[in-house]
């Protein structure tokens, strides 16, 4: 038995032997299990590369080897063979241990990204660096069998694979998922190999004994054999030497296959079957995705312990059930790029299956799509995270706004959203599309509003993009409608001392700041962001009173940004304008979402002293 807390580099699996290796498996599987249980956390993912990280750490294991982490969220087990299994029990908390990859913790952790199909890319740079003289030994990455179907990935793929002067090593972790089922042709041509039994049979009967000489001279003949044997293999055809499938929850056939694939000169794919789950029963069996990024729950039911209000819905529910209601009469598109588990669209996809178009991880693609149907007439709606819908700027911009074409975009897990940290954080949409042509922004304050938002959304003729909080409200969806909303801001609290405006549920909190403390403040719900209610703006500047706007965007291209330009341009002269947001420097941490709001002075508390210091003016 091996103390986990002791570890404190990857050198020690050298001295173990095979059987010692899976028990050290076992130990890391129940400490991941049991730790988020207790914090929540990505679980799937990181259960199934068990096996297969302590076998990369096993064969690369010097200081100048790296393993570049495809998104980074698998890396459980690779930070406890560095050295921080005794930082689990702060695992996502503020101020503990990431849930990615992190520069900032271990030297081993090489490559930052929270998104998905970087690390091909990040790879060629590294061989680049290698060639020109940097202290760099063996360059791995670990990508999966959805992240590697990426456009990104492909470029990168189609780079790297015509270099055979290197040996790079691409481990494709196949399992088949990315947060739910993988999609697409490549995953269908994945599913070809995994099942190619005379292939395999061939490859561990005599196929690794052929001499790397002979091999090399032979080079054509021997793509021509195993193209025979095998069909569809995409990573052949680019220039790779291909490896598998071999099951990557078996440590010793990993590391026979690293060991062999290390002695080719020319890059490398090494093709693993691994189980997403593993170890957990419940996580084994889920083929939706529930387990994939999930929070603190219960181990033996595997049900979040967060307890849920009678009506209590996110607003990503609130959302596919407005959505839902508009199809019962209306028939539209819906888009989304790898994400029906977590923007919530089972019901609908469920009930009109061949109206909702998972495309996988493919962001551009999905917005040029989206705009194409929308160009032939027919309504579209692409759904996505705020931080995902960042991949797809030129799209967005050449594709849709630009052409004034009727697509609306759902940004779900706008504003901070707490565990997940820098790379999710959904800050920039506002500065990302408010400078666009054609484009309208809106964010309701409830779900209640968040319908007739949806609603107003339908009867436009131009793009428009509402924005939703990681979130809940309580709502009566059964009694949901067809009203719809107008642009213009509403006044929501009346005072005489100041000015308060924002949009979005942090309207809730202020109003509850103002009446808890006996402030006399106006409050206005600025739900359209773009385009401005000018009318409301008039109204506030013969107020002649200070105002304070509290967004949780970056102040560059926010409301704030906006209004200032407006007065500006039309030389209008306010008491006092004050903003709340997040400086445009700050790389926002992770965390519960109240802390990385304290953190960054848009707490309740920060918002009190906001209103207060209107009143010394």
């Amino acid at each position: 038995m091996i103390d986990l807390n002791e570890i404190k580099d990857p050198s020690f699996l050298k001295s173990l032997s095979k059987k010692e290796m899976k028990e050290l498996a076992s130990q890391i599987r129940e400490h991941i299990i049991s730790n988020v249980s207790q914090n929540g956390g990505h679980l799937s993912s990181n259960l199934g590369v068990v096996e297969l990280t302590i076998a990369l750490h096993y064969c690369f294991n010097d200081e100048t080897d790296k393993l570049i982490f495809d998104v980074g969220h698998q890396t459980y087990t690779h930070k406890i063979l560095t050295g921080r299994a005794s930082q689990f029990d702060n695992l996502r908390r503020f101020n503990g241990l990431s849930g990615y990859a992190s520069y900032e913790e271990s030297i081993y952790d090489v490559w930052e990204s929270g998104h998905s199909s970087t690390s091909l890319s990040a790879m060629a740079g590294f061989l680049k660096a290698k060639e020109n003289g940097e202290d760099i030994g063996n360059v791995v990455a670990i990508i999966g069998d959805s992240s590697i179907a990426s456009g990104m990935a492909f470029e990168a793929l189609n780079y790297i694979g015509e270099n055979r002067k290197s040996n790079p090593i691409i481990i494709l972790n196949d399992n088949e998922m990315s947060i739910s089922k993988s999609v697409g042709a490549l995953n269908k041509a994945l599913s070809v190999m995994r099942s190619n039994k005379l292939f395999r049979k061939i490859k561990s009967g005599f196929g690794y004994i052929i001499p790397n000489f002979i091999k090399n001279f032979f080079y054509k003949a021997y793509r021509m054999l195993k193209s025979f044997i095998q069909h569809d293999n995409i990573f052949e055809t680019l220039g790779y030497d291909y490896f598998g499938p071999i099951n990557g929850n078996d440590i010793g056939q990993v590391i026979r296959t690293i060991k062999r694939a290390k002695k080719v000169n020319s890059p490398c794919v090494i093709h693993v079957i691994t189980e997403k789950g593993k170890g957990y029963k419940l996580a084994e069996e889920d083929e939706i995705g529930i387990f994939h990024n999930i929070s603190p729950f219960d181990r033996q039911n595997g049900k979040e312990k967060v307890a849920k209000r009678l009506n209590e819905y996110t607003y990503s529910e609130i959302i596919c059930e407005g959505l839902f209601n508009i199809r019962k009469n209306h028939r539209f598109t819906v888009i989304n790029p790898a994400m029906i588990l977590g923007t919530k669209m089972l019901k609908f996809t469920k009930e009109y299956k061949s109206d909702l178009l998972d495309v996988g991880i493919a962001e551009e693609h999905a917005a040029t799509m989206a705009a194409a149907i929308a160009k032939n007439n027919q309504d579209v709606v692409l759904l996505m995270y705020s931080t995902f819908l960042q991949r797809a700027y030129d799209q967005i911009l050449n594709d849709i706004a630009r052409q004034n074409l009727k697509v609306i975009i759902g940004i779900d897990r706008a504003g901070i959203v707490g565990e997940d940290g820098s790379t999710h954080q959904g800050i920039y949409d506002i500065a990302m599309i408010g400078h666009m042509p054609n484009f309208k922004i809106c964010m309701p304050k409830n779900g209640d509003e968040a319908i007739k938002l949806l609603n107003y959304a339908f009867s436009q003729k131009s793009p428009i993009a509402i924005r939703y909080p990681r979130g809940k409200d309580v709502i009566n969806l059964s009694k949901i409608g067809d009203e719809i909303i107008d642009e213009k801001w509403e006044i929501i609290h009346h005072g005489q001392n100041g000015i308060v405006i924002s949009y979005g549920p942090d309207l809730d909190r202020i109003l509850k700041i103002v009446e808890n403390n006996n402030l006399d403040v106006t409050i206005i719900n600025a739900r359209f962001i773009r385009p401005l209610d000018q009318e409301m703006i008039l109204r506030i500047v013969s107020m002649d009173l200070p105002i304070l706007l509290y967004e949780q965007v970056v102040r560059s291209g926010s409301l704030f940004n906006m209004i200032s330009t407006y007065l500006y341009k039309n030389n209008l002269k306010v008491n006092s304008i004050t903003s709340m947001a997040i400086d445009d420097d700050e790389i926002v941490t992770f965390g519960s979402i109240r802390e990385v709001l304290d953190a960054y002075h848009l707490g309740d508390k920060d918002i009190l002293e906001g209103i207060k210091k209107m009143y010394e003016n």
